[in-house]
């Protein structure tokens, strides 16, 4: 959260260190200056996790050496509303979802139509790239697991594919039915071995998306409940598991 040396600290860190630099300092104050510092944050990176590691680092320090009004599940209670906030108000166009900064679901189903019309007379042979992962039980964990999930997925799947969230625990890919598709399956299971979504039950699956569109969005609402793809939605063309190690 600090400087370099010999420069002005940004005005959230500068607002933070005022706030508890002030004699008495006042709790109030502090989660004010934490929302200058979260709206700061949000628009200079993605990754809420490293930010709340920067508090979290901050008040141990600060508990350590006395203790400081405002407690560290508060401090990191206002951090996380108020990313959430700034996240929403820069991404509040439609068809984002304003957490992940994905695509909606609504927007897929409208994707899928274009690439169909754009291919000509026969459907485009299109697979879904499925991350799954359980509910959490707390509110920052839960964001932290999403966020996880969209990284994951913009850093480890074609830059031309169609990213989309699909409520808290389930997240996907939108590319076309090749080889390709299985790499960046076995890529995403590596990159969710680690961090919020480790210890989350995560899967990794690839399924087909039905040639009769119409179904598409009755595969997403089972597949978000956690099914697999029965005969009544079409059977992948090809579904591999991420569950296991795949070395």
């Amino acid at each position: 959260m600090g400087a370099a040396s010999g420069a002005l600290p940004p005005p959230g860190v500068e607002a933070v260190l005022d706030a508890l630099a002030a004699d008495p300092p006042d709790a109030e104050e502090i989660s004010h200056a934490l929302t200058v510092f979260a709206w700061e944050r949000a628009a200079e990176t993605r990754d809420l996790t490293c930010v709340m590691a920067e508090v979290d680092e901050l008040w141990a320090t600060l508990e350590d050496a006395g203790g400081v009004p405002l407690r560290a599940p508060a401090a990191r209670h206002r951090l996380v509303d108020a990313w959430v906030d700034a996240v929403a108000a820069e991404r509040g166009s439609p068809g984002i979802d304003p957490l992940s900064g994905l695509h909606t679901a609504g927007y897929l189903y409208g994707r899928v139509q274009e690439l169909d019309r754009l291919s000509g007379t026969e459907p485009t042979a299109l697979v879904l790239i499925v991350i799954r992962w359980a509910g959490a039980s707390g509110p920052w964990l839960r964001i932290a697991r999403i966020l996880q999930a969209a990284s994951a997925l913009r850093s480890r799947v074609r830059p031309d594919a169609t990213l989309s969230q699909v409520g808290t625990t389930m997240a996907l890919a939108l590319v076309p039915d090749d080889a390709r598709a299985r790499v960046e399956r076995i890529s995403l299971t590596k990159a969710v071995e680690n961090g919020e979504l480790s210890t989350a039950h995560v899967q990794v699956d690839v399924f087909a998306v039905p040639d009769t569109r119409a179904r598409l969005p009755e595969l997403v609402t089972r597949l978000r409940g956690g099914a697999n793809v029965d005969h009544a939605v079409g059977l992948p063309s090809y579904r591999h598991s991420g569950t296991g190690s795949l070395d």
